[in-house]
């Protein structure tokens, strides 16, 4: 896919806002994968039910035919990125924490599958790198648009009122939607036709 000048002169704009973004991302990593198996931290719970839906929807996924599982889960990959955009009006908080909580449930999957001897490398390379190369640039993006939101929100883009700030990031969004768009479809692609091989190339191996 050709990527238009004007849509990467915007992410070079708002790098700052997407590094935000990962940073939150990894932070939930980090302190999922620090407190794992504590009871009390608050995190637990979510993660354990997250983990949960994420089960049935992979058992509705690779129940099917490829092609329905590759529209069911590039549809739920698009409609959680529109998500982090649109709740962005909310001050930003709900990006921020659909980042934090994505992390902290990547996170407590690593070091849970360590616990039953599957390496953090092998889990990482197999089943999650090569859709995620695809699918984590959309997220951020989406939840960096989000955050950049809800700090215009609060605090409008120089020389702007409040509504030609918003007005101006909802423009920014639209013009790489697109390229979101073609990230998790190629994400989906991966996640359902080539990720299964690998971990029975993984399994046999």
């Amino acid at each position: 896919m050709f990527v238009q000048s004007r849509v990467i002169r915007i992410l070079w704009q708002n790098l700052n806002w997407i590094i935000i973004a990962l940073l939150f991302f990894l932070l939930g990593i980090f302190v999922s994968a620090f407190a794992f198996g504590n009871e009390k931290f608050f995190l637990t719970e979510l993660t354990e039910s997250q983990q949960y839906f994420l089960k049935e929807m992979a058992d509705v996924i690779f129940s099917g035919s490829p092609l329905k599982g590759i529209t069911l889960l590039f549809i739920n990959n698009l409609f959680a990125s529109l998500q982090m955009m649109l709740l962005g009006v909310l001050l930003g908080i709900p990006p921020l924490l659909g980042l934090f909580t994505n992390g902290a449930l990547l996170g407590s999957l690593i070091i849970g599958l360590g616990h039953e001897g599957v390496s953090a490398l092998t889990f990482m390379s197999v089943g999650v790198l090569p859709h995620g190369l695809f699918e984590l640039p959309a997220f951020l993006i989406s939840a960096a648009f989000g955050l950049k939101m809800g700090f215009h929100l609060v605090f409008p883009l120089p020389q702007k009122k409040r509504g030609e700030s918003l007005g101006l990031i909802w423009r920014e969004f639209f013009a790489v939607f697109p390229l979101i768009i073609y990230l998790l479809f190629i994400a989906s692609i991966i996640e359902v036709i080539l990720t299964p091989l690998l971990v029975k190339l993984l399994i046999n191996a």
